[in-house]
């Protein structure tokens, strides 16, 4: 009889924490694991787009991710927090960030420093969700900041799949 409370004691708290935890979810199967859901109400999706790396042509990589909420459409004011961390032990700024898409060069210039550790310089801007779907959805895609960066190709993979996952619904 003990036992029986001690379990029905355990599962009320799972219960509990499971039911007071925030919503979030993931897609299903492949894209789930390059990015995540969380359900807002009524503001919409929150969308994070897990770390990608992109290399240079010296092989220095840069590690991108993205943060945005998205709420039927896409409005011409809707930004995204692109967070980056480069790699090279000199870094201690960047002027500017630049989304090459195709033909089109997007430029972030208010680009915040997060923090310099011994392994990286971390950075946040923020772009246009409509510049970054166009990014995510072109053929040809790069990351310029002193350097161009250019998506390694299981990144490239890892966008189409995120472009897929996400996008198509937009």
């Amino acid at each position: 009889m003990k036992n029986k409370g001690i379990v029905c004691l355990q599962l009320l708290v799972v219960l509990l924490l499971v039911g007071c935890s925030p919503l979030r979810t993931s897609v299903s199967k492949g894209p789930s694991k390059l990015f995540e859901t969380f359900y807002l109400g009524g503001k919409g999706t929150q969308y994070f787009v897990k770390p990608l790396i992109f290399e240079d042509k010296e092989d220095n990589e840069i590690s991108v991710d993205f943060t945005f909420v998205y709420n039927d459409k896409i409005q011409a004011e809707d930004s995204v927090t692109l967070n980056f961390s480069v790699f090279l032990p000199n870094v201690d700024r960047a002027d500017n960030l630049t989304l090459q898409i195709d033909n089109d060069k997007k430029t972030s210039a208010q680009i915040t420093k997060l923090f310099k550790d011994a392994l990286q310089t971390r950075f946040s801007t923020r772009v246009l969700l409509s510049d970054v779907k166009r990014f995510f959805e072109a053929e040809h895609k790069s990351i310029i900041l002193e350097r161009e960066y250019f998506p390694k190709k299981s990144t490239a993979k890892k966008l189409q799949k995120v472009s897929k996952g996400i996008f198509v619904s937009f």
